[in-house]
């Protein structure tokens, strides 16, 4: 089997038109097309890097992936883009070999992924009464588990110094105060502060919200910088959540040798795919710190995390986006089944994402 194409589909996603969700086609010669997705996050050139890449994996075998992706990487490819493309030859795989692509990854660990919803406040204004209202209607809905962001429209949060007003720091505590005592405690409440915060600020914030039993606090200050975490990390009782900003195993690296997070959040649609996120799993499990993929794109993306999460001993849960685009559920043949908080393994040839293209044609980028 040789790979004849690879092509790039830009899709009118619930980002847009900030960036579109960028869908890889990788097609052979035997008919198998693949699909994957990178995640362009507000930065040019992924869909220059899908093309650019084309050269380096046009007349190849498709199951020769971990060559093709040091290829590809030590050439200077865009993580972005060789994490889709990567995506979709593991589609080419599984539907060749007519099995699910965990079965490549040495099998399940569990029957079922546990998804947390971010997202769920969208439609509501920044005030604690409607976020509260928010959340309460999608425990309703079946879920266990909700993240919100705390970083919001308030004037202070965003000055260049990264720093935040005596108001509107107790406006922040108002707004989680909220939410939790609405949803209780039995449900796992997390919250992302986007890398907003200088260290001092940080730590200041994270001691006050430990009386709210989160389930994480998501990048109190900028990833960029391990020994800076570390030190958030080690002042405060809540457990530290990072990565969606880092790519491969060796962003990584410095991460866990430094007990920076307690949790990894890395990305499959960006880090460099299935492949490389086994590895950094493998690697985080070395140092018993589990999981939680970051998952912020289109079902594709979802769907190839979900065969991840499936085959890895140390996954604790799955960002699921909700409050998406009303046709999301009908991009894919055959949708996510979600049920009690839970997205259930597809059991198909390959990653199981097999685009609906009387919906997608409809939203595609010029």
């Amino acid at each position: 089997m040789k790979i004849v194409d690879v092509k790039p589909l830009l899709i009118k996603g619930r980002h847009w038109p900030r960036f579109p969700w960028i869908l890889v086609e990788v097609s052979t010669d035997e008919g198998i097309t693949g699909l994957g997705e990178a995640l362009a996050y507000r930065s040019g050139g992924v869909v220059e890097g899908v093309n650019a890449l084309r050269q380096q994996v046009v007349g190849e075998d498709p199951f020769d992936v971990e060559m093709l992706w040091e290829r590809m990487y030590r050439q200077g490819g865009v993580l972005p883009s060789i994490s889709g493309i990567e995506m979709a030859l593991w589609d080419i795989i599984g539907k060749s070999l007519k099995t699910p692509v965990y079965n490549l990854f040495g099998g399940r660990c569990r029957d079922r992924v546990r998804v947390y919803v971010d997202g769920f406040f969208r439609g509501a204004s920044y005030k604690p009464e409607e976020y509260a209202q928010k959340a309460v209607e999608t425990v309703k809905e079946g879920f266990t588990a909700l993240k919100m962001d705390i970083d919001g429209p308030l004037p202070s949060v965003h000055t260049m110094e990264r720093s935040i007003s005596r108001g509107d720091l107790r406006y922040t505590l108002d707004m989680v105060e909220a939410v939790r005592s609405a949803v209780g405690r039995d449900v796992d409440l997390a919250v992302d502060l986007h890398g907003s915060f200088n260290t001092t600020t940080a730590i200041t914030l994270a001691k006050k919200l430990e009386k709210y039993d989160l389930m994480w606090i998501e990048d109190p200050v900028p990833s960029g910088n391990a020994t800076t975490m570390a030190k958030v990390a080690e002042a405060v009782e809540t457990p530290i959540c990072t990565g969606e900003l880092l790519n491969t195993r060796y962003e990584f690296r410095e991460l866990l040798e430094r007990q920076a997070a307690d949790i990894i959040m890395p990305d499959v649609a960006r880090t460099g795919g299935i492949s490389e996120m086994k590895k950094i799993a493998t690697m985080a499990d070395t140092y018993y710190i589990p999981v939680a993929p970051h998952n912020m794109v289109s079902p594709v993306a979802t769907m190839a995390s979900v065969h991840l999460c499936a085959c890895i001993p140390n996954f604790l849960i799955l960002e699921f986006q909700l409050g998406d685009v009303p046709w999301r559920d009908k991009m894919l043949k055959h949708p996510l089944t979600i049920k009690d908080g839970h997205i259930e393994l597809p059991t198909g040839p390959g990653l199981g994402a097999l685009l609906n293209k009387e919906v997608t044609d409809k939203h595609l980028v010029e």
